[in-house]
């Protein structure tokens, strides 16, 4: 019985992958804006909310209270970058209450912070 329960709950893990993750209070920065190619950080905090880069590199899920408050796949909702990994590799805050994202090479996209809705910008 022991063993049936251990492989019930690892299936219900992996195959539940819209679930979000706890983020790591110690890779969120204190700072607006997060490079991956100069930082371990993984989140930004501004105003009471976190906006977490999840594992798998293209979500991201904003946090308020520790509860989510929304999730967006950036690359599912603005398609494969035609150059570089389709990952994110920044994330910064800006003051028009939008999220600024750079994945792959060179695609640019913005993210509302107060709903969620994701768009690619160049």
């Amino acid at each position: 019985m022991k063993q049936f329960l251990k492989f019930s709950m690892l299936t219900f893990i992996v195959t539940q992958p819209g679930i979000p993750q706890k983020y790591n209070d110690a890779l969120i920065s204190k700072g607006s804006e997060i490079n991956f190619a100069k930082t371990q950080k993984r989140g930004i905090k501004k105003n009471n909310i976190i906006y977490y880069v999840e594992n798998d590199l293209q979500t991201i899920s904003a946090y308020k209270s520790n509860k989510l408050k929304w999730q967006t796949n950036v690359i599912s909702v603005c398609g494969t970058p035609k150059r570089g990994e389709p990952q994110i590799r920044y994330v910064g805050y800006n003051d028009s209450n939008k999220l600024l994202i750079v994945m792959g090479k060179h695609n640019f996209a913005e993210i509302d912070i107060n709903s969620g809705i994701t768009k690619l910008v160049g």
